[in-house]
This record gives C-alpha cells, structure tokens and sequence, in this order.
C-alpha cells in the first residue's frame, strides 16, 4: 500500500499529537505559572542549537556546491557568487577518528559564512537587552540538556546513519537549519505588531487599564499568552512539515520549504521518467 494513501488515518493522528505537545507550554503557563520569557529562552536555544549541530554536520558533507538556479539564498551566499576552484577538484579527507567519516577543509569556509544567521537570532534579544540573562535558570539549563540531546540524536539520524553526508553538500546542509531560522524569524516579525495592537485595541474598546486588572488578578504571564500561542502553533507547524519533508518524496504545502533545493532531484526526476518510459 502506498504511504500517502495512509495519511488520513495515521497522518491526522501524528499531527495532532505535535500540536498537543506544543501546545502544553500554554498549559504550563496558565496552570503551573510557568513564565513566558523562560520558554521564550528554550525556543530560542533550541534554534540556536539546530544551527550549530547543523553547521557540524556540514564539514563531513562530501558534494561540491551547486548554486545555479536557487530560489533560496543562504547567509553568505548570492547568485552572484562563484565557486572557488577548490569545488572543482576532489576534496581531501581529514580523519578525525575512527568511529567518524572524514571531514573536509573546503566545508569549514562554508560554514564560517553561513553563521553570519546568527544576526537573525540576535534580533529578538535587542528588544529584550540584559533582561534575558534573568531568563538562563536552572529550569531552562535542564531544558537545554534535552534540546541539546535532542538535536544531536536527529543529526546523527538524519546525516550519519542514513550516510546522507555522502549525497549533500555543506552548503544544502546548513540551508536546512536556515530555513527554519526564516520560518521563525517571519512568524516572529507578523506576530509582534499584530497581537500588540490588538491587545490595545481591545483594551481601548472595552475599558481603559483592562490589561493591569488582568495582570493583577491572574499574573503578567497570562497576558503574554497572545505572543506565546503563534510562537508555540510555529514550532509545531515546524515540526510537522519537517517530519513530512524527510519522509515523502513530494511534499506539499509548507513542507516544501523544508524541502530544500536539491539540483540532482531534477536530474532523478527525469532518469525515473527515462526509465519509466
């Protein structure tokens, strides 16, 4: 049976399950009095890790760059950029230790460039200033263990056991952290605005200092939860159309961001065909 043809069933029950998952946070928020701005700071290091193990995984990738005909631009990188002749030699592998496929030296200028997204997950740290340091507690170090385990135990999943570091190029691998780097940094940019006028047009509408007696009776954090519930829907949307884009051969709709731009996938696409006729 074809897979696809299984999704009504299984595939409205997984998606469920991510948007329960992301949503218990919320939960947390109002029952547990779990603050806002500490799971603001797990978000964020969870992007911030997918970056950096993604970067990692990048120097053993073994294809040379293709940048012709992208629609999708990395952090460093533009249409106008040329490949240096190193692409167009055979790389030279460096072995760190037995247990690992090799590395490669021409993969760590990639990579050196392609951090320069860092600029857009220090954005939203402006707003906030030193005020986020008061958010790095005990709680969220124990969060970031997990993130961290996490993001390891997917990379190593996704790139080493699969052996996919043997069909991607670094630049392909750390296009797949930057794309979810995007994804957030466009949810966070039409959220602000939007739920900020709306929350004082409402408090406008009904009664003037409605927002103080709210926090008052029920705490700061409850009101932050109009900022918190696009955020937490992003990530769960994340979630979900990654886990399609590494599972279906193709994707629809948002999934297809996650997708990437892989040249050779035409060129399978037309050898299938070939063969097929």
């Amino acid at each position: 049976m074809n897979p696809r043809s299984r999704l009504p069933e299984t595939g409205r029950f997984a998606l469920a399950v991510v948007v329960a998952t992301n949503l218990l946070p919320l939960a947390g928020v109002v029952g547990f009095g779990w603050r806002v701005g500490e799971l603001l700071a797990v978000y964020w290091i969870e992007v911030a890790v997918l970056v950096v193990a993604h970067s990692v995984a990048a120097l053993f990738a073994e294809r040379p760059i293709r940048l012709e005909d992208r629609s999708f631009y990395i952090v460093g990188y533009s249409q106008d950029d040329e490949r240096d002749e190193v692409w167009e030699s055979d790389p030279v592998p460096i072995r760190l230790a037995s247990r690992l496929p090799p590395i490669y030296r021409r993969n760590v200028r990639v990579v050196g460039r392609s951090l320069g997204v860092f600029a857009f997950l220090l954005f939203p740290l402006v707003a906030v200033g030193w005020d986020a340091l008061s958010y790095l507690t005990p709680t969220v170090g124990l969060a970031t263990l997990g993130v961290c385990g996490a993001q390891v135990a997917e990379v190593r999943r996704e790139f080493f056991a699969e052996r996919a570091y043997e069909e991607r190029s670094p630049y392909m691998v750390v296009e797949a952290a930057q794309r979810v780097v995007f994804f957030y940094f466009v949810v966070g940019t039409l959220t602000v605005v939007p739920v900020t006028f709306g929350i004082f047009a409402v408090e406008a509408a009904l009664a003037p200092g409605l927002l103080d007696a709210v926090a008052d009776a029920v705490g700061v954090e409850v009101v932050l939860l109009p900022y918190l519930l696009p955020i937490a829907l992003g990530k769960a949307l994340v979630e979900w159309s990654r886990r399609r884009a590494a599972s279906e051969d193709d994707p629809d709709g948002v999934a297809t961001w996650f997708t990437g731009e892989d040249p050779r996938r035409e060129w399978k696409k037309d050898e299938e065909s070939a063969g097929d006729g």
